[in-house]
C-alpha cells in the first residue's frame, strides 16, 4: 500500500482507528478518513500530513456524491462503516440492512470507476455471523450475510479488470459495538495486522481471529451442530 490512496469509512470507530494507524505504517500517499460526524475524526489530522478527513454518511446519496467529488483517485476502499442494532427477527428494524448492505453497496458503486481505473482493491468488513445466524442479533447477521454475497459478486466484477476484493469475517472485536457483551474479543489492531498480511499474500477471505477461525472450521466439520448451538442462544436468553 506504499504511495497508495486509501478511503476508510467509519473511521471514527475502534476498527476504523486501528486501520488508520496500521495503514500509516505502510507509507500511503493519502488516507481519507470518513465519518458522519467530522468532530469525531478531527484529531486524526494531527497524526500525519497524509490524512484528510471527509464527511460521509453512507446511507445518504448526496453525502456520498459530495465525498466522491473530493477524491480524484482511489486505490483502496475499506468498507468499515456499519451498525449492529442487536435486534431479533421481526423487530421491524431495518437499519442493519440500510447501513451494512445498502450503504456499503452505494459507496462501492460510486467509487467503482475510480477503482477500475487504478486496478484497485476493496476490503469489506462483514462478520463470521454472515455464515451462521445468531438470532439474538438476527438482523445484523442477515445484513452481513447479504453483504457476504455482494462481496462475492463484486469480486467477480473486479477480476475482469485486475482488481481485488477482500472479505474480512471477524468474530467479536473489542469496540463500542460489543460493549456489554461478556465474551472474548479480538483487539482491533490485531485484526488490522491480519488484514494487511492477507492483502500482501492475496488471501481473499480473511478469518482474522481465533473465534472466527473456530466457527469456520466447525462449519466445515460439523455444520449442523454449530448452527444448532447458535440457534439455542435464543432459548437461553
Amino acid at each position: 500500500m506504499e504511495n497508495k490512496t486509501i478511503l476508510i469509512t467509519g473511521a471514527n470507530g475502534g476498527l476504523g482507528q486501528a486501520f488508520i494507524h496500521g495503514l500509516l505504517e505502510q507509507n500511503p500517499k493519502k488516507i481519507y478518513c470518513a465519518a458522519r460526524n467530522l468532530k469525531s475524526v478531527e484529531a486524526f489530522k494531527d497524526l500525519s500530513s497524509v490524512i484528510e478527513i471527509i464527511e460521509l454518511d453512507i446511507t445518504d446519496k448526496d453525502s456520498i456524491s459530495n465525498a466522491v467529488a473530493k477524491i480524484d483517485t482511489l486505490d483502496l476502499l475499506i468498507n468499515n462503516a456499519g451498525v449492529n442494532t442487536n435486534s431479533r427477527l421481526y423487530d421491524n428494524n431495518f437499519l442493519d440492512i440500510e447501513v451494512n448492505l445498502k450503504g456499503t453497496v452505494n459507496v462501492t458503486e460510486v467509487f467503482f470507476d475510480k477503482l477500475k481505473e487504478s486496478q484497485g482493491k476493496v476490503v469489506n468488513i462483514t462478520s463470521i455471523l454472515a455464515l451462521v445466524n445468531f438470532p439474538l442479533m438476527a438482523n445484523y447477521a442477515i445484513s452481513k450475510s447479504a453483504l457476504h454475497s455482494f462481496t462475492q459478486a463484486l469480486r467477480a466484477e473486479f477480476t475482469l479488470f485486475g482488481g481485488e476484493v477482500y472479505e474480512v469475517l471477524p468474530g467479536p472485536i473489542e469496540t463500542r459495538m460489543t460493549e456489554g457483551f461478556p465474551m472474548p474479543k479480538a483487539k482491533p489492531e490485531d485484526i488490522v495486522k491480519c488484514v494487511i498480511e492477507a492483502i500482501k499474500s492475496k488471501d481473499f477471505e480473511i478469518y482474522p481471529d481465533g473465534f472466527s477461525q473456530m466457527v469456520q472450521q466447525r462449519l466445515e466439520s460439523e455444520p449442523q451442530k454449530i448452527i444448532e448451538e447458535f440457534a439455542n442462544a435464543i432459548a437461553e436468553s
